[in-house]
């Protein structure tokens, strides 16, 4: 390629494509480790991310009086190389000063922090779309919005492949971003020294020079997370395909952490024992133990006091094996058996059987992990059971008050063990504990271990009174409704209650939210016209679609720490394809193919929960089932790509202002759908209901495009 300035504004446009999507893979990862984050969190910050996106494309359009629009993507093409460091060290370095540690960050703080650090990278991408169109279009005095779509879905595309296949496997978040930085100002120097812009291809290397010598001297990266981990030794930190785990050190305690979330810490010795024992002394012979997580922690050498015969202890990351070798107590013994593997699969396809199942995993407040918590998994796991075996599984511990979403969060949980099992009891301690059985239950639990002579520290008459645990025990069961429902996995109300739970601590500020956000929606759409309408709808549609996909893949699997970054990628090649390709298979692009394609995308919606849930029932093999998922999402990408392209030929109207509304409503819809699928309708409906509710949208705005496509050309 000839380095002419129109084939650098080419190349760099795909520079544009490939910064923003692996920023925004290692943004969105960031925002999830600092902020706990659960499927709320990425709907928000992918939420932000497309709202802002698309206030940059509109105000994009104010550019197109200013003589050198070169000089502006220069600019700009330096603002996007610098601000996603910027914006990642931020995040570390004032998550703990901004908020104290061990307070709870409430849906505001999470929406207003994301929204701010997110201003200036998103509307800087935003404009440099609208930007761009004009100098492209300008240039060859023929409408050309289409191709710089292309380009930047082709290089997104491309980041994606590099991102996924080989910058994640062997560099960290900030040596990407260093390397994002690097490629960004060759790009933006050669643009100045191709457009004969000599001041500018000069001043850009000496800020690189000068960035770079920063970056490399003060070590950003271990800078910024000593501020995240205030008061602690980072002694550990690796990344995998499953996440990112780090260990600190306070004083003589150990402390794990797993993208963000604290996993457990060292010397904890009453939730070792609780989440052993309780459950244990249950069984009269208990010889064969499945341990669901947390054995690093401690909790395997307490089932170790029992004469058992082998203990299968599970874990989908195989970093916290390693890490727990380095750290822990966890050793070699012919009893234990350590598997890495998601247990879900695993329980499906084993052919052994257990006296006692311990379920140590967190709440279930994301997806990922209300999946060990369904009718499903409990249906799955009682065919794996010797008689008389027992399960445990906890919730968060209530005290002597329940509050109603408390009561809402627990019931759920005894209604959907209460339909696989003859007799459940709680036992409440640090946690609330069920334990479920076809045998009987007892809450006489220091007797048991008595009975047992288990020697604990903790869990023994010295400590718990018999009588004072079944009188708690009671309180909590008698608040507990039978009219809750039941978890299933893809209708899982036990996340959406416990997204409730959290959301409850601030329900004034998330009732002024939904109202601002009700209304400048309202606003919004009102003023639109009826093609942006259509991509409204198409947005909404396309990151629904990918929502739902990654949350099914993330029911089935179990992870999609890895797989985000892969479905992203495979949405930016549909959106590549749909947007350059596919517009020359048509002889004619006209209102009638706009109209068709928005039936085609809401009959798609419609019938894509269905495909997923047939797949999941008939068990396919892993790589049949992942390229089902690829191919759906590169399904609906294509028709969100190639609405966009006829959406940007049928309208008439002046380029800046095109490109910008046609961008902004497509990215509105996008993250409208993004919030609302993921924090609420997902968890509220269930995934067949999203389908057909989204499907049913598309096809009305279809119908209103068909009935007014005589007026298809107005700007209202």
């Amino acid at each position: 390629m000839r380095l002419t300035s129109q084939n650098i504004i080419k190349l760099s446009i795909i520079i544009i494509g490939i910064t923003t999507i692996i920023t925004q893979i290692i943004l969105l990862r960031e925002f999830l480790s600092v902020f706990f984050g659960n499927e709320l969190v990425m709907g928000i910050i992918l939420a932000n991310w497309m709202l802002l996106t698309g206030a940059g494309a509109y105000l994009g359009k104010f550019f197109k009086n200013f003589k050198n629009k070169i000089s502006i993507i220069i600019t700009l093409q330096v603002v996007l190389a610098i601000i996603p460091i910027i914006t990642v060290f931020l995040l570390n370095v004032l998550k703990n000063e901004i908020f104290p540690v061990g307070s709870m960050v409430s849906l505001t703080d999470i929406i207003y922090s994301s929204f701010v650090l997110l201003i200036p990278l998103c509307v800087s991408s935003g404009i440099t779309f609208t930007v761009f169109s004009t100098i492209i279009s300008e240039k060859s005095n023929s409408n050309r919005i289409n191709n710089v779509y292309y380009l930047e879905s082709f290089g997104s595309l491309f980041g994606g492949i590099i991102f996924n296949f080989l910058l994640l496997f062997f560099f960290s978040a900030f040596q990407i971003l260093t390397i994002i930085l690097t490629i960004n100002f060759l790009a933006a120097t050669l643009l100045a020294i191709t457009t004969k812009m000599k001041l500018h291809g000069i001043i850009i290397p000496v800020i690189f020079l000068f960035i770079f010598t920063i970056i490399v001297k003060y070590d950003i990266e271990s800078t910024s997370l000593k501020y995240l981990y205030k008061g602690q030794d980072i002694i550990y930190l690796k990344e995998n395909q499953y996440g990112k785990l780090l260990v600190s050190k306070t004083d003589e305690q150990l402390n794990f952490y797993e993208n963000g979330v604290s996993l457990f810490s060292t010397n904890n010795i009453i939730e070792n024992e609780e989440s052993v024992h309780y459950a244990m002394v249950q069984h009269f012979n208990p010889k064969n133990i499945l341990l669901i997580s947390g054995g690093i922690s401690g909790s395997i050498q307490e089932i170790l006091k029992y004469d058992i015969d082998k203990v299968d202890y599970l874990e989908l990351n195989p970093g916290i094996i390693d890490v727990g070798y380095l750290f822990s107590q966890i050793h070699k013994t012919r009893k234990l058996n350590i598997i890495s593997k998601d247990a879900r699969l695993f329980i499906k396809k084993t052919q052994n059987k257990y006296d006692v199942v311990l379920v140590n995993l967190p709440e279930p407040t994301t997806a990922r992990i209300n999946r060990f918590y369904t009718y499903e998994f409990f249906s799955e796991l009682k065919k794996k059971l010797n008689k008389d075996a027992v399960i445990s599984i906890s919730l968060g511990s209530s005290q002597n008050y329940l509050s109603k979403e408390e009561i809402n969060t627990n019931s759920i949980m005894f209604n959907t063990l209460q339909s696989c099992f003859k007799n459940i009891i709680i036992i409440p301690g640090n946690k609330n504990f069920y334990l479920a059985s076809d045998a009987k239950l007892s809450h006489q639990i220091t007797q048991l271990v008595k009975n047992k002579n288990i020697e604990n520290e903790y869990v023994n008459d010295n400590y718990l009174d018999d009588e004072l645990l079944t009188q708690r025990s009671n309180f909590i069961r008698n608040s507990l409704s039978t009219e809750s429902g039941i978890n299933k996995d893809f209708k899982p109300v036990s996340y959406y209650r416990q997204l409730l739970l959290w959301m409850s601590y601030f329900k004034d500020n998330v009732l002024i939210i939904s109202i601002v956000v009700f209304i400048i929606l309202v606003f919004i759409l009102l003023k639109i016209n009826i093609i942006s309408l259509g991509l409204f709808a198409g947005g909404f549609a396309a990151s629904s679609s990918e929502i739902i996909i990654l949350i099914s893949f993330q029911i089935i699997y179990g992870y999609v720490y890895h797989i985000t970054g892969i479905i992203i990628t495979l949405f930016m090649a549909g959106l590549a394809i749909g947007s350059f390709f596919l517009p020359k298979l048509f002889k004619v692009i006209n209102k009638n193919l706009f109209i068709r394609l928005q039936f085609c995308i809401g009959i798609f919606s419609i019938i894509l929960p269905f495909i997923i849930i047939a797949c999941n029932i008939f068990n396919l093999e892993t790589a049949i089932l992942h390229t089902i998922f690829y191919l759906l999402t590169l399904l609906i990408s294509m028709m969100t790509g190639l609405q966009f392209a006829i959406a940007t030929k049928i309208r008439k109207s002046k380029i800046p202002s095109l490109a910008a509304e046609s961008y902004s409503s497509d990215l509105l819809g996008s993250a409208i759908g993004a919030l609302l699928t993921s924090a609420l309708l997902i968890p509220l409906l269930g995934i067949i209901y999203v389908g057909i509710l989204i499907g049913f949208l598309n096809i009305i705005c279809g119908l209103i495009i068909l009935l007014r496509r005589n007026k298809i050309i107005s700007l209202r």
